[in-house]
Parts: structure tokens; C-alpha cells; sequence
């Protein structure tokens, strides 16, 4: 069993055993088809508290197949494993490459496309000169690709069945080669994700492309554009279902834990298991965390001391003349003891205003166990902003801005609107919206609305984020820019600039509209625990 990136010394202590597959890309077809992706499957074992790179290949772009063999797809990587691209399909006269299986070969030309390096895979198969022409099929992870004949493309190599994810999925097939004179029976792809030819070239169609994330090569073509190659996958498992690492997409299954990749990341183990299940789980190396992006679940597996921080969501701004919306609450709390499920309410942000002389709608509460931050208030319109988390911005004239902290906690969970524009006249121009740092900016004079009040920095995800924002009031000449931490700007005379929404799962409040158009809406909030590996 091959130990991954690991320095031997007499310190050195067993880590984690895991069983992957590495799948590369699938190449495109030609006119014959495309290999599939190099298939590796094994175990090995890795160290804790290590990050390993992964790498998805991309699969072969597809060709004109009259013009240019095909492109072979690109590797993908596990630490040290690499999985070899398939080779991409050949054309007339000139051979099929090779590659984790092989292309099949284009008419007029009998050179196949080899498995190589041996082992990945299989070679693709031959093409005929005489009859309809038929070109070779891309080889399969578990077969080689079938002969083209003077009647039929040959069948793609089919692909190998794993059951790693805890059903078993067929991956790397290879892609059909096309029959080029007659539009009958094409090479089919090999089961796997492989693509299926098309021919008959005074009836070109494009081939049929591998599938993603499966390393299945395109099928060929005749007189038109190949089949491109699907991409790789990569896919870690190890015993039991509490986690033990972080990366890709996590499932569990059979009493297994399952690290899936689509697309490259890294794959980093801890210096121990998580204590927990619920929400996106990751790691900085000194602690667990979890990260909720929508309503969930917090389950301990033992009593913990957590810090964690709630962030509710961002209010509305308000359609005319109007304040910009609040910045959801933001409470940050540390070394708390947990020993229960703990429920997870993510707050939604307020939603957008459409009709003029609305005001802005007031976001939703978000929650961990007993504890809440305050939804963000919307913004006014000729009247004050809503009171909230942070308040939403007063609209039109001297119109006030709503309180902030509405929840009466200790430390603040935000702060208030700012004032709408000038005390005669028309003042056309909102307040900000306040934030979780800062009270939302003053409209100034009868023209440009105010700046939404900051946000409040957390480094608990493990990186510095700001987040809590409040909108930017609407302006006739000038509009309000939106607060540090997701607040969205402010809308321009009659939406010739649009406000803007409040990013998601910061609890931004939204940018208020000047007159006519769709106001921003309130982004959604987050709930982040953490605890020490």
C-alpha cells in the first residue's frame, strides 16, 4: 500500500487509509473516436493534518473532423497518482494518439491510438480503407475499442464498474468511430460515459459527446465537429461515517466516508476527526468548521466548547425616492458549551421591491439554538427606515433612518439607518442603510443618497470576512455606495443604474432604488461554528 506525500522518520505515525479512483479526461473523436480517460483505482495511505492537491482533467475538445485528429484530454491528479488523458481519435491518414486508452484509428489510416502508460486502460481499434469506411472505436477502461468495419464505426471500448460511492457506477467508455460514407450504423460509446459517433458525410451532425465527470471519450464524426471528451473525477472513501477530512463533495454510505470531485480542490486531512455533522464542514488546521449557508442541523457527537457567529438577513431598500435596507443582525459568540443538536435557522434576505412607492421589506431572523440576530430593516419611502438588526435608510426628505440593534443585545448586533436629504424641496435622495460596524450614511443635499453603514469583520471561517453591509440609498445625481461586507449600491434616476442586492450569506442590505426599477434585495444570512480539531 503506497504511503502519499509522507516524509518517513522515526516520528512518523499511520494516518488515514483511504481507497480512490482517478479518472482522467476522455478525448475528443475524430473520425475515430476519442479514448477514455486513464482509470486508476487502489488504496493507499495518507498522513493526517496534510493537504493533497486534486486535479480534474478537462476532457478533448471536439474537432472538424475532416481537418484535425482529435485532442487528447488532460490528467487527473491525486497527490502523487496520475491518471493519464485519453487519446484523441484519428482521422484520415493520419493515426490516433495515445493516452490512458487509446483513439481509434480514422479511415484510410490503420495506426490505433495504445494504452499508455500500460495499465489505465486500452487501446482503441482499427479503421477499414474499403466499403462505407468505418473507423475504429476509442478504447475503454475495461475493454479495447472495437474494430471499424466496411459496414459499421466500431463501438467504443466499454468502461470499468466501481462501487465506491457505495453504488456502483460504470466510468471511462470509449467513444464510437464513425461510418463516413453512409448515415446507418455508427460506432455506439462504450458504456461509461462514452460518445457516439455520427457519420454519412452529405449529412454531417456533430458527434456525441463523453459524459462529464465519467472520462468518456467523444464520439467521431464525419464531415463535421467530433464529439468533445468528458472530464475526470476523482473519488476518496475511508472507514466510517464521522469525518475525517475535507474536500469535494461529502456523502456517506455503507459506513463509509466519500470525498467526490467534479472540479480540482485540495483533499486535507485533520489532525483528528470532526465532533460534529451539519452544515459545509472544513478545516484551517487548528479547528473545525462548520459552515451554514442554509437551515440545517448542528448534531455533536460529544459535549464541545465552540465559538460561532449568527448573521440574519439583509432588509430591502425601498422604490422612490427611497432609503437603502439594513444590514442583517451580527452576533459573535465565544467558548460555549454544547452537548445537544442545536437547530440552524439561516435567515433569508428581504426580497426585491418592483413596484414604485413600496417600501423595502425587512429580512429574516437568523438562529442558533437560542440565540438570534435580528433580520435587517427595508428601507423608507417619505417615511423612516424600519428598525431592525441594522436599520433601513429614511426616505425622501428628512425622513430618519430605523434603529438599529433591535434586539436589545449587549454587545450591539448593529446600528441605524442614515437620514434622507434635504428639510425643503425635493429631496429625492434615501438614506443608507445601516451596518453591522456602522450607522448607514446621511443623504446629502437634494441629490446624492447616502453610503451604507460598514460591516463587521470575522476571521472564524478561518480567513478574514466582513460581512453585514448596509444598501446604499438612491440618487438623483450621486448614488449611495453600498457598506464594506455585502451592502448592495443604490439605484440612479429612473434605474438608468440599477440598485444592487445585498450579496448572499453576508446579510448585506439592499441598494434603494431612486425612482422606477427593481430596488435591491436584502442577501441571505450565515451561521458559522467552530471548535478545536
Amino acid at each position: 500500500m503506497p504511503i502519499l506525500g509522507i516524509i518517513a522518520s522515526q516520528n512518523y505515525t499511520r494516518g488515514l487509509t483511504v481507497d480512490y479512483l482517478v479518472v482522467a479526461g476522455g478525448a475528443s473523436g475524430s473520425r475515430g473516436g476519442g479514448g477514455a480517460g486513464g482509470y486508476i483505482s487502489a488504496s493507499a495511505s495518507v498522513g493526517t493534518a496534510t493537504n493533497y492537491t486534486v486535479t480534474i482533467g478537462a476532457g478533448g475538445a471536439g474537432v472538424q473532423s475532416e481537418n484535425t485528429q482529435g485532442n487528447n484530454g488532460s490528467n487527473s491528479v491525486f497527490s502523487t497518482i496520475t491518471s493519464t488523458g485519453g487519446g484523441g481519435g484519428g482521422k484520415s491518414s493520419v493515426a490516433a494518439n495515445d493516452g490512458g486508452s487509446g483513439g481509434g484509428a480514422g479511415i484510410n489510416n490503420g495506426t490505433i491510438g495504445s494504452a499508455s502508460p500500460a495499465g489505465q486502460g486500452n487501446n482503441g481499434g482499427t479503421a477499414e480503407s474499403t466499403g462505407d469506411l468505418g473507423s475504429g472505436g476509442g478504447g475503454g477502461a475495461g475493454a479495447v475499442g472495437a474494430n471499424g468495419t466496411t459496414s459499421s464505426g466500431g463501438n467504443g471500448g466499454n468502461g470499468s464498474a466501481s462501487s465506491i460511492t457505495g453504488s456502483s457506477v460504470t466510468r471511462g467508455g470509449g467513444g464510437g468511430g464513425c461510418l463516413y460514407l453512409a448515415n446507418t450504423t455508427q460506432g455506439t460509446g462504450g458504456t461509461g460515459g462514452g460518445g457516439t459517433a455520427t457519420g454519412g458525410y452529405l449529412a454531417p451532425s456533430t458527434g456525441g459527446g463523453g459524459t462529464a465527470n465519467t472520462g468518456g471519450g467523444g464520439g467521431g464524426a464525419a464531415n463535421a465537429t467530433s464529439g468533445a471528451g468528458g472530464s475526470g473525477v476523482v473519488i476518496l472513501s475511508y472507514a466510517g461515517a464521522t469525518q475525517k477530512a475535507t474536500g469535494g463533495t461529502v456523502t456517506t454510505s455503507g459506513g463509509n466516508t466519500i470525498h467526490t470531485f467534479n472540479s480540482s480542490g485540495t483533499f486535507a486531512t485533520a489532525a483528528g476527526a470532526a465532533k460534529a455533522t451539519g452544515g459545509t464542514l472544513s478545516t484551517d488546521g487548528t479547528y473545525w468548521i462548520h459552515t451554514f449557508t442554509s437551515s440545517g442541523t448542528f448534531t455533536p457527537t460529544q459535549s464541545l466548547t465552540v465559538d460561532y457567529l449568527v448573521v440574519a438577513g439583509g432588509g430591502a431598500g425601498g422604490n422612490q425616492n427611497a432609503g437603502a435596507g439594513g444590514a442583517g443582525g451580527f452576533r459573535s459568540f465565544t467558548s460555549q458549551t454544547i452537548s445537544v443538536t442545536q437547530t440552524v435557522t439561516v435567515g433569508a434576505g428581504a426580497p426585491a421591491q418592483v413596484t414604485t412607492g413600496t417600501p423595502g421589506d425587512s429580512g429574516s431572523n437568523s438562529t442558533f439554538g437560542s440565540n438570534s440576530a435580528t433580520g435587517g430593516g427595508g428601507g423608507g419611502i417619505g417615511s423612516p427606515g424600519a428598525s431592525g438588526g441594522s436599520g433601513g435608510g429614511g426616505g425622501f426628505r428628512t425622513s430618519a433612518g430605523g434603529a438599529g440593534n433591535a434586539g436589545g443585545y449587549s454587545p450591539v448586533e448593529g446600528y441605524a439607518g442614515g437620514y434622507a436629504g434635504s428639510t425643503s424641496g425635493d429631496a429625492y435622495s434615501g438614506g443608507g442603510g445601516g451596518g453591522a460596524g456602522a450607522v448607514g450614511g446621511n443623504a446629502s443635499g437634494l441629490t446624492v443618497g447616502g453610503t451604507g453603514g460598514a460591516g463587521t469583520a470575522s476571521s472564524i471561517s478561518g480567513s478574514s470576512v466582513t460581512y453585514a453591509g448596509g444598501g446604499g440609498g438612491g440618487g438623483t445625481a450621486t448614488l449611495g455606495a453600498g457598506g464594506a461586507g455585502g451592502g448592495g449600491a443604490g439605484g440612479q434616476e429612473s434605474g438608468s443604474i440599477a440598485a444592487v442586492n445585498g450579496s448572499a450569506n453576508t446579510g448585506g442590505g439592499g441598494g434603494a432604488q431612486r425612482n422606477s426599477g427593481t430596488t435591491g434585495a436584502g442577501g441571505s444570512g450565515i451561521v458559522i461554528i467552530r471548535y478545536a480539531i
